[in-house]
């Protein structure tokens, strides 16, 4: 193209290759790469496209308006359409194959959260089994059984901690004689009070 114009940004490395045709897409490219750099690489390459739109747009303004006095502009002006219109197609077929990068990202991010949650509960449930071979149904029962007899032992002796100890035969008969015995020590008492106020003087004859 002779005459002054826009330097054009080169493609990417990754989509160098696959250039030469026109309407040619990256897609296949960048889908065959890791999908973190294929998003990247995806996303340089459309900010170079929109770069070189613009430029595109700006140097078909330029030689339309030189049309008068170059007699070249015209062909020029015609180029830089189609220039522009070649990028324009790259960055629609860009755009979809953004989009498919974008979903296969989530998908394979869904699948890794789904991969973990499934290893969780393999795990969880390996453990879990572990955990119930260690502990036979048999030996539960047994070991509950000994927990009841035991605590049975342990009331009984309390029972018998908090007992009244007697002397001898409890009966009606010792009852009744125990409290005759108190009878007695009360009228001994009651004696000794009385007597005792007798000896003090002034007091008033009984």
């Amino acid at each position: 193209r002779q005459g002054p114009g826009p330097t054009w940004l080169e493609p990417s490395s990754a989509c160098a290759a696959h250039a030469g045709a026109m309407g040619s897409s990256c897609s296949s490219v960048t889908m065959s790469s890791d999908l973190n750099q294929a998003a990247k690489d995806i996303k340089a390459q459309l900010a170079t496209l929109e770069t070189n739109i613009v430029k595109a747009d700006l140097e078909i303004r330029e030689h339309v308006a030189r049309g008068s006095i170059d007699p070249l502009a015209h062909q020029r002006a015609l180029n830089a359409m189609k220039t522009k219109r070649l990028f324009e197609e790259q960055r629609r077929q860009l755009i979809g194959a953004q989009f498919n990068i974008d979903s296969m990202v989530y998908q394979r991010d869904q699948a890794r959260v789904t991969l973990n949650a499934v290893k969780a509960l393999e795990a969880s449930s390996k453990a879990l089994k572990a955990e119930q071979a260690r502990m036979d149904p048999g030996k539960v029962e047994d070991v509950c059984d000994e927990a009841a007899v035991l605590a049975d032992d342990m009331r009984v002796i309390g029972d018998s901690l908090a007992a009244n100890y007697s002397i001898g035969d409890w009966s009606a008969e010792a009852a009744e004689a125990l409290d005759r015995e108190y009878l007695k020590f009360d009228q001994e008492l009651a004696l000794l009070a009385t007597a005792a106020a007798a000896e003090k003087p002034g007091a008033a004859p009984t």
